[in-house]
């Protein structure tokens, strides 16, 4: 019995005796001889980040048996058609209605009436209405003329003047609108009211001024300076070109009345301007 306690006694004392260095040595770490060199950054020197990118892919696939998921996908399509239309013709807006303007021109003796006088420069007024939809008007127009004489006929009379006023229907052809302007044609009839003076008359030769009358062919009477008057009638036509409510036109017609012992005759041709 006691060698077997000895026996414990000396074993426990080895081990003790074991484990003391090895406890030492895990109390104390272990120090490095080595020393590791340590440089400093280049002045100014940037070091650029790092971008890592990672990029995930996940699968989900689900599947129960006896049963079928179907998946319905919608496509949102954007579509623009375009649709050409055809050109909308232009339409002129009909002007119509009342209307006032002014023209100048000339006016030509004509039949014995040339054989005395030029031809001279006249002016006119006029006042209408050209009712929308409609192709006859009417109008109410006043003119005034002078004529110088011929050197053989200046001893004996002054320059011949002639007052007209005129009431006349207004034949309106179609209109057309080339270059997007209103063309109309139009011809015109009616009667007028004359006064004049100075206008030399020849009847077959013999020669008058007003009332005073030469008996012998050929022979100028004594002048009458007097205003006389004479009813007759005028008939022609013109064009109008117009844009807006404004119209130039130009016109030409013929024109005759009863003087004091023939007939007197005369072409005024004008231009002018009407608005309506």
């Amino acid at each position: 019995m006691l060698n077997r306690n000895a026996l414990m006694l000396v074993a426990g004392a080895a081990i003790f005796a074991l484990d003391a260095p090895v406890a030492s040595a895990q109390a104390k770490p272990p120090v490095s001889t080595k020393r590791i060199p340590i440089t400093k950054e280049a002045p100014g020197e940037v070091i650029p980040p790092r971008v890592d990118s990672v990029m995930v892919y996940r699968t989900d696939t689900l599947r129960l048996p006896g049963r079928t998921d179907t998946v319905v996908t919608t496509k949102t399509l954007v579509r623009v058609d375009t649709v050409q239309m055809p050109p909308v013709p232009v339409v002129l807006t009909q002007i119509g209605g009342f209307y006032f303007g002014g023209s100048v021109g000339s006016s030509f003796p004509a039949a014995n009436f040339n054989d005395s006088d030029k031809p001279g420069w006249r002016l006119e007024g006029l006042i209408g209405v050209d009712p929308i939809g409609s192709w006859i008007g009417g109008r109410l127009s006043a003119g005034y003329a002078q004529y110088s004489p011929h050197s053989y006929v200046e001893p004996f009379v002054d320059n011949a003047k002639l007052f007209t006023a005129a009431l006349d229907a207004k034949l309106r052809l179609p209109a057309v609108s080339p270059l997007a302007k209103r063309v109309q044609l139009y011809g015109i009839v009616g009667g007028t009211y004359n006064r004049f003076k100075d206008i030399l008359e020849s009847n077959h030769g013999i020669l008058s001024i007003g009332n005073n009358i030469a008996l012998t062919p050929g022979v100028f009477p004594t002048p009458d300076h007097d205003w006389h008057n004479g009813w007759g009638y005028n008939l022609g036509g013109g064009a109008e070109v117009g844009w807006g409510r404004t119209n130039l036109f130009v016109e030409s017609r013929f024109s005759r009345f009863q003087g004091e012992n023939t007939n007197i005759s005369h072409v005024p041709v004008v231009i002018g301007v009407s608005w309506f």
